[in-house]
């Protein structure tokens, strides 16, 4: 059975936040923990017991270690730690789409259970990192749905292949917009064909072209149904998307 994670309301995350402005990263760390306010959610799984927790936030300190904490972290290091952290949270959560989206549990992780951890990735100025009110600007809310989306099964096993080849340019043009992110199907298609080698060759730069076949896709969403039709599908419609990309950008590189 699926895990249910504790959660705290908004409120109390404010409160949580406004007080680690005035400490430093190990008095931050010192006040993690298990708040005696958190609740679950009564259905859908089973509560997780202390020692899950402790697990999940050695595996996300280990993260940030991994990518240079207490260090702040530059670009690389950014990546380093969302990449391993996010297929972290994917594999060891256990969690269903239901609860994944309940922000009161994303805010319970950020601000309870690893403060720590999302103090270094982002610092303590910006609420909706740390506040589940908007899940595509979570610092761990964000990580586990591009797991989820990207991830792709063979032969029984989970591979985060699409997760680690896609730049933090791409991965903000799918799951920026909800749409397409939120449609595994549709992001990892749309993720396979930004990733094709022979992007790289062309003389249209490789941004230009990914922003303006997301822009296609997105005047195409409110017409199709990419939830009702295969995979196999919904690649052909991206791929036939991305051509004609190609296409009108490199007419208009020749026709000013």
């Amino acid at each position: 059975m699926s895990l249910l994670y504790p959660r705290i309301t908004p409120a109390e995350a404010k409160t949580l936040l406004a007080h680690y402005t005035t400490l430093n990263p190990q008095e931050i760390k010192n006040h993690a923990g298990h708040s005696p306010t958190a609740f679950y959610g009564t259905t859908g799984g089973t509560p997780v017991t202390p020692a899950h927790l402790d697990r999940l936030a050695d595996t996300l300190r280990d993260c940030a270690r991994r990518a240079g904490q207490p260090t702040p972290p530059g670009d690389h290091n950014k990546i380093l730690f969302d990449r391993a952290a996010a297929k972290a949270l994917h594999t060891t959560m256990d969690i269903t789409l239901a609860e994944a989206g309940q922000g009161d549990m994303w805010t319970y992780l950020a601000t309870c259970l690893v403060p720590d951890v999302t103090a270094w990735r982002f610092g303590t100025r910006t609420p909706e990192r740390w506040i589940g009110t908007g899940l595509v600007r979570h610092t761990l809310a964000r990580l586990w749905w591009q797991a989820h989306a990207l991830a792709e099964t063979r032969d029984g096993a989970t591979h985060y292949g699409l997760l680690d080849r896609l730049t933090e340019s791409d991965l903000n043009q799918i799951f920026e917009r909800r749409t397409i992110g939120g449609t595994p199907p549709l992001a990892r298609a749309l993720a396979r064909e930004l990733t094709a080698s022979y992007l790289t060759t062309l003389p249209v730069p490789r941004r230009a072209i990914v922003r303006d076949t997301t822009k296609r896709l997105r005047r195409l969403l409110p017409y199709t149904s990419f939830t009702s039709v295969d995979e196999t599908v919904i690649q052909n419609r991206i791929h036939t998307l991305i051509t004609q990309s190609i296409q009108a950008l490199q007419h208009d590189s020749t026709h000013p």
